[in-house]
C-alpha cells in the first residue's frame, strides 16, 4: 500500500482536510484517495459505462502520479510503472506528475474489456518555483504536513500567483488545525480564480466542515458544483458527508452514489462508507449491494472478512 493511502485513511479529520472524507478504516488498493490541483478543467467522459479495460503508465521514473479525469489512480513504482487492470473504459483527459519534470498532459482512451500500454516521456524542468510546489506534494502525499507547508512558502515567495501551492498550503493548515491560515490562504487561492477554482472553493467547504460550521459548508460545497458543472467528486463527496451529518441521509445517498460514479470507483471504501449509512437507515437490501461492491473493487482487502461477515447479518435480518 502507498504511505500516502495509508496515512490518508487513518483518521477521520486527516482525510476531511486531504480530500474531505472522514474514514475511519484504511483501504488497501495502492490508489491515493486525494484529488489535486485541476489541470485543465475535465470535461465530462464522452461514454461512462460500468465496464472497464485495463491500463499500464510507464514513466522510468519511480513515485510517478497518474490522474485520469482529475481522480488520482495510483503512482509508479521503482521499476518507474503503474499497473491499473480496471478503469472505467471512456475518454478523458489524463496527467501525469513526476517531481523535477514538466507535466505531462493528454487524452487518455480506455477501451471496455482493452489493454493498453501508455509510454510517458516528461521534460525536466529547472523552474525553482514548481520544484519547491512539486517537492511539496510530495511530502503532503506522505502525510509530512508542516515540512510540505515549507516547501509550498518557497514556491510562493518565487511566483505569489502560483493558485495551486495556496490550495495545497491551505490543505495541510487545515489538517494541521490552522484554520485561520488555511482561510487566508484558501480565500487568496479563490481570488486568483482560473482553473483551480473549483478546488479551491471545495477546499474551503472542507475548512468550514473542520471549523464545525456544517450548514456553510453545505452552502459552499453546492457552489462548488455549481462552478464545476457538476464534475467535482470531490465536492459531490464532501456534500454527502455533511447531509448526512445533519441527518439527511436520502440526499446523503444520492451525493455518495454520483461522487463514486465520478470518481470511477477508484476508492473501495466510499462503498463501504455508503453501505454504513444504509445499514443506519435499515436499508439492508441497498446497504448489502454497497458492502458487495466494496469487496467487489477489494476482495482481499483486510476488511474483506469482516464486511463477509456483515453482509451475513443482514440477509438473516433480511431474508427476503
Amino acid at each position: 500500500m502507498e504511505q500516502s493511502r495509508l496515512v490518508l485513511l487513518l483518521t477521520l479529520s486527516f482525510l476531511v482536510t486531504a480530500v474531505c472524507l472522514p474514514l475511519t478504516i484504511k483501504a488497501s488498493s495502492q490508489k491515493a484517495p486525494r484529488q489535486t490541483s485541476q489541470t485543465p478543467k475535465a470535461s465530462a467522459p464522452t461514454k461512462r459505462t460500468g465496464a472497464t479495460g485495463s491500463l499500464k503508465v510507464i514513466t522510468g521514473l519511480p513515485g510517478s502520479v497518474v490522474f485520469i479525469n482529475n481522480v488520482r489512480h495510483g503512482a509508479t513504482g521503482d521499476n518507474g510503472e503503474l499497473d491499473l487492470p480496471h478503469v472505467r473504459a471512456g475518454s478523458y483527459p489524463g496527467r501525469v506528475r513526476s517531481v523535477g519534470y514538466i507535466d505531462w498532459t493528454g487524452p487518455l482512451v480506455v477501451a471496455a474489456g482493452g489493454s493498453r500500454t501508455l509510454k510517458v516521456s516528461q521534460q525536466q524542468t529547472s523552474d525553482e518555483a514548481t520544484l519547491h510546489y512539486q517537492r511539496a506534494e510530495a511530502l503532503r502525499d506522505k502525510g509530512k504536513n508542516k515540512d510540505a507547508v515549507e516547501e509550498y512558502k518557497q514556491a510562493l515567495l518565487l511566483r505569489p500567483s502560483l493558485a495551486e501551492a495556496r490550495i495545497g498550503m491551505a490543505r495541510c493548515l487545515i489538517t494541521l488545525q490552522d484554520f485561520q491560515g488555511g482561510e487566508k490562504e484558501i480565500q487568496t487561492a479563490i481570488k486568483l480564480g482560473g482553473r483551480t477554482i473549483v478546488e479551491a472553493q471545495t477546499v474551503l467547504a472542507n475548512l468550514r466542515r473542520n471549523q464545525g460550521l456544517v450548514d456553510e459548508s453545505i452552502v459552499e460545497y453546492r457552489k462548488a458544483l455549481r462552478l464545476a458543472s457538476g464534475n467535482s467528486f470531490e465536492a459531490h463527496i464532501g456534500l454527502a458527508i455533511a447531509l448526512n451529518e445533519k441527518g439527511r441521509v436520502d440526499e446523503a445517498v444520492r451525493e455518495y452514489r454520483i461522487g463514486i460514479i465520478q470518481d470511477m470507483e477508484t476508492e473501495p471504501i466510499l462503498y463501504y462508507q455508503l453501505a454504513e449509512i444504509l445499514e443506519k437507515a435499515n436499508s439492508n437490501k441497498e446497504a448489502i449491494e454497497a458492502y458487495r461492491n466494496y469487496l467487489r473493487l477489494d476482495p482481499e482487502g483486510e476488511y474483506a472478512s469482516a464486511v463477509e461477515s456483515i453482509i451475513e447479518r443482514l440477509k438473516e435480518e433480511n431474508p427476503k
